[in-house]
């Protein structure tokens, strides 16, 4: 893998790479050919389809994709993105099969796993209901109280965490009496109290009274003992000691900030946002079964690539064998949360960079694989066919041996040899070879292509050989164009997300025009 060291901005340049500004979805397929453009779903169709049926040519018949299923229609579209705009509250509670109120539970089936995924990054994510609670300070004698004035004290701000070491200074309006406790897993402590946080109306306005009650369980958590930047000491004037901040509390969703999240939580939510929407054009997300290397000459760097989208073939005995082809999309998670904290953003931007591309390079190293067959490395050469030291008797390796040895074990004869040890069904014991027969075995290098893997450069107009090379004076200069960031836990962006995958399946998994196939069939 990369790391600081290896990589600088000098690798860029190398690399020949300009980037551009963030674009949307219309100006980043505008770039392509075969007006690429058109395959985007118009934002009409975040709306529900009318009750009358699409209009298809019956002499043509309907339209045909790559692999020979059927179009998506607008209809398959509004049912997956429909489960999009549901609230996160109320998927979260459909999950757990809490009621909430009057509403009618929902029905959760292409994204389903989705939302499973986004509960699980929830809470280490959803900061909507952050509440950071001070310290309790000391009153008369060994008596203590919780009650702190929202008015007067800045200690009882609450104050919502927006990264791992970032402070805010808003103050979020505080939860009725009657609202229902955050949910929590198993990392929630029980202490036997629980603080019930309620408003005295009637003699103290703006005062939090805090009641303890020794039957339920606590679902506040402790502070760590040396929290970096905790949000309550961000405003907190300088006292003669030093405040004990191990003894505050917090209320919300979460349950750890975001770089203690399992790496494997991310890559299960993406993954399950990317299969409904492939699965409509009979494609799957499937990691690599050998591993991602990226070949440049004589050197391989290992690629990191969390899964990838193959086409099913058409024969259905390949399909229930294992067979792919492809690739067609890419997917990869990076832990990277805290971008800057090392005083090296513009090392540590470069960094990711060079990983996004070393992915992208990867997928188009495979797609060039079409109608090749792979060379092992050292196939043909002397020492891949010649014995090792000079192939004479002797043990070069294991236990030493003597030739006059050698002579002598193939000259006795052995009457009795040991029997043959079979399994219980009555078939040979596999041996396992040992270490030294393993070094003395004569072949090439372990193949780094997939042996059930059709490679295949799928969305790729067939007529033309070698990509179109535009006028402009620097094509020699390949341009990266890339998407603003969806945020998943917001509707918009991820309908919007969802609009634009469903806009570049659409364009990869076309069919081949007339002239395409004539082209391909006089070849």
């Amino acid at each position: 893998m990369f790391s600081f060291s290896d990589v600088r901005e000098d690798t860029l340049a190398l690399l020949n790479v300009t980037f551009q500004p963030e674009c949307d979805f219309e100006t980043l397929l505008s770039s392509l050919s075969n007006n690429a453009e058109s395959f985007l779903p118009p934002r009409s169709w975040l709306d529900a389809p009318g009750e009358q049926p699409s209009a298809t040519n019956t002499a043509t018949g309907p339209a045909l994709l790559s692999n020979g299923r059927r179009v998506p229609e607008q209809r398959e579209f509004y049912l997956r993105v429909r489960e999009l705009f549901v609230n996160n509250a109320d998927a979260f509670s459909t999950l757990t099969r809490k009621s909430s109120g009057s509403q009618a539970p929902l029905r959760l089936a292409h994204f389903r796993k989705f939302w499973e995924g986004l509960d699980n990054l929830a809470y280490y994510w959803d900061t909507s209901l952050d509440e950071y609670l001070p310290p309790a300070q000391e009153a008369h004698g060994d008596e203590q109280t919780d009650s702190v004035p929202l008015s007067d004290s800045t200690d009882a701000q609450v104050l919502p965490e927006t990264g791992p070491d970032r402070a805010s200074t808003e103050t979020p309006t505080s939860r009725a009496p009657g609202d229902e406790e955050p949910r929590k897993k198993a990392k929630t402590e029980d202490t036997g109290r629980s603080a019930h946080i309620q408003s005295d109306n009637s003699n103290r306005k703006g005062v939090l009274t805090t009641e303890y009650t020794p039957t339920a369980p606590n679902r506040a958590l402790p502070a760590r003992a040396a929290p970096p930047k905790t949000p309550w000491a961000a405003n907190m004037e300088p006292q003669g000691r030093p405040v004990d901040l191990s003894k505050g509390s917090y209320r919300g969703y979460r349950i750890g900030n975001g770089a203690e999240m399992p790496d494997q939580y991310r890559i299960e939510c993406v993954r399950s946002f990317l299969e409904p929407i492939v699965w409509a054009f009979g494609v799957t997300l499937s990691p690599h079964r050998r591993p991602p290397v990226l070949t440049i000459e004589h050197v391989r760097f290992p690629v990191r690539m969390s899964s990838v989208a193959w086409r099913g073939p058409q024969d259905r005995t390949k399909a229930r064998q294992g067979f792919m082809e492809g690739p067609v999309l890419g997917m990869q998670c990076r832990a990277d949360v805290n971008f800057g904290a090392t005083g090296k953003l513009n090392t540590q931007s470069t960094l990711d960079a060079v990983r996004e591309l070393g992915g992208l390079l990867l997928l188009a190293q495979e797609r060039a694989r079409e109608g090749k067959s792979e060379r092992r490395g050292g196939e043909g050469k002397w020492w891949t066919t010649k014995d090792r030291w000079g192939g004479g008797p002797g043990g070069e390796v294991g236990e030493a041996t003597g030739a006059t040895e050698v002579l002598a074990k193939d000259a006795a004869f052995k009457p009795e040899e040991k029997p043959v040890e079979r399994n219980r069904d009555g078939s040979k014991a596999r041996r396992r070879p040992t270490p030294a027969e393993v070094w003395k075995t004569l072949r090439p290098g372990n193949p780094l292509w997939d042996p059930k893997v059709s490679y295949e450069a799928i969305g790729k107009d067939k007529n033309v050989e070698w990509d179109n090379t535009p006028s402009d004076p620097d094509w020699c200069s390949p341009k990266l164009q890339r998407t603003r960031w969806f945020d998943l836990f917001s509707i918009e962006d991820r309908t919007e997300a969802m609009r634009g995958i469903w806009g570049i399946m659409s364009y990869l998994m076309r069919a081949e025009s007339e002239s395409s196939e004539n082209a391909a069939m006089n070849e």
